[in-house]
């Protein structure tokens, strides 16, 4: 199992999109998510870029991947805001 734990160090909330699935998840300023794969850590690697609209994490090989906060699984879409300005 491969994990990168992702912080938002900012103090305005920050969007992470986990690729290829274009799946996003919503960073409030000090808080950390998880993404996980079930692939072994040399199977999966994982890039990160930060760009204009936020954060993209690749999981360079995975077939699925899943993301966690510190309550469990935050799905896509999370804590997303009304009007997230894309």
């Amino acid at each position: 199992m491969a994990k990168l734990k992702v912080s938002n160090e900012t103090s305005a909330m920050q969007c992470m999109f986990v690729e290829p699935w274009g799946t996003d998840h919503w960073l409030l300023p000090g808080q950390t998510l998880t993404v996980v794969t079930e692939q072994e850590l040399e199977e999966a690697p994982f890039s990160v870029a930060v760009h204009d609209q936020g954060i993209s994490v690749m999981c360079e090989s995975a077939y699925s991947a899943e993301v966690y906060d510190a309550f469990g699984e935050a799905p896509c879409g999370y804590q997303r805001p009304e009007h997230p300005g894309w």
